[in-house]
């Protein structure tokens, strides 16, 4: 009986022997598998949209430039679908890379790959697949703007993963990553790159709240990401990371400030958006306790959520300010003609 339970199959993959346990055995589900591999399971993706639609109301604002709602409705589409997608495909790539990192992080080992959902060698193809998707769906809803303006991130999100080897600052690379979708969105509206280095101040603001919100992610894994080898901002900082944590909050009040003044913002942007983002900052700086693994997944949370509300601001800011509604009656008679037909 203890001989059967601890049986180890053997499979043949192309990528050489995969040891498959009992447990992964049971757990297969490949759909699943994909599914959560590309993180379509969580609400992590709303992070790298924020950005991009942030770029789309501030360029408009800063360029003084009027949409009309087909326009805004085509860009916000588009910007959706083409981040959703590249979310997709690059956090395969990265579970694909940090598997045996995975494996030794209690909180990672229920992810698709350390759990035996599916293999490595399944999750190639599911990233090859994901792939020509990413391109399609960028350069169908955006257009080569938005292909070439989205390039950084793909490359800065290829080599990511490889960035907790080598450096204690891996959250700056993904900084960087997440802070480049404000240019895709700023592109979108003006339809060129001669005006992108104006979106320099949003994408620093964005870079440091990721940096931010990234390292209340890191301290759930803390004390596992130190016996892995793991290097990160949280395992450098140690107990000191408040501190930094404060900084990095004041970095993203001073650029969301410049920001706002260069894009002539109304009192709804500095009352209920960055007035409302400075009091959350000092709240999650406060909140954070290291005795409490959950205390960083927590704040983590209430992250993606403080960033849906300023999108949801900006968004307002721009309807008020930019929006163009004088193609209303063309839109009313439009969707009269679909209910007709």
């Amino acid at each position: 009986m203890g001989s059967t339970t601890n049986t180890v199959t053997l499979r043949k993959q192309q990528a050489g022997v995969v040891r498959v346990t009992p447990t992964q055995e049971s757990n297969r589900n490949l759909r699943k598998g994909v599914w959560q591999l590309a993180r379509l399971h969580t609400k992590e993706a709303w992070l790298c949209w924020y950005p991009a639609v942030w770029g789309l109301c501030l360029s408009a604002g800063t360029q003084d430039i009027r949409l009309d709602i087909l326009q805004m409705v085509r860009i916000l589409f588009g910007i959706w679908s083409s981040v959703t997608v590249t979310h997709c495909a690059f956090c395969t790539w990265d579970d694909i890379c940090d598997v045996e990192f995975d494996k030794q992080v209690e909180r990672c080992k229920v992810r698709p790959l350390p759990s035996g959902m599916l293999t490595v060698g399944e999750a190639y193809v599911a990233l090859l697949a994901w792939l020509p998707v990413v391109l399609g769906v960028t350069y169908l809803t955006l257009g080569e703007a938005g292909v070439w303006t989205f390039a950084p991130v793909w490359i800065l999100s290829t080599i990511y993963p490889f960035m907790k080897r080598v450096t204690s600052f891996p959250q700056i690379v993904l900084g960087a990553i997440i802070g480049a979708a404000v240019f895709p969105g700023w592109a979108s509206v003006t339809g060129d790159f001669t005006t992108l280095s104006q979106g320099l101040p949003l994408f620093f603001a964005t870079a440091s709240w990721v940096v931010y919100f990234d390292l209340f992610y890191a301290e759930q894994d803390r004390p596992d990401d130190i016996k892995a080898g793991v290097k990160s901002l949280a395992v450098l900082l140690g107990e000191h990371v408040h501190i930094f944590l404060a900084f990095l909050g004041l970095l993203q009040v001073g650029f969301f400030t410049l920001t706002g003044l260069r894009a002539q913002m109304s009192p709804v942007f500095w009352i209920l958006g960055l007035g409302v983002w400075a009091v959350n900052v000092v709240w999650h700086v406060a909140s954070l306790d290291l005795k409490d693994r959950k205390s960083g997944g927590r704040i983590f949370k209430a992250n993606i959520m403080l960033g849906l509300y300023m999108t949801g601001i900006s968004v307002l800011e721009l309807a008020v300010s930019r929006l163009s509604v004088s193609d209303l009656g063309h839109i009313d008679r439009f969707l009269v003609g679909i209910h007709v037909s």
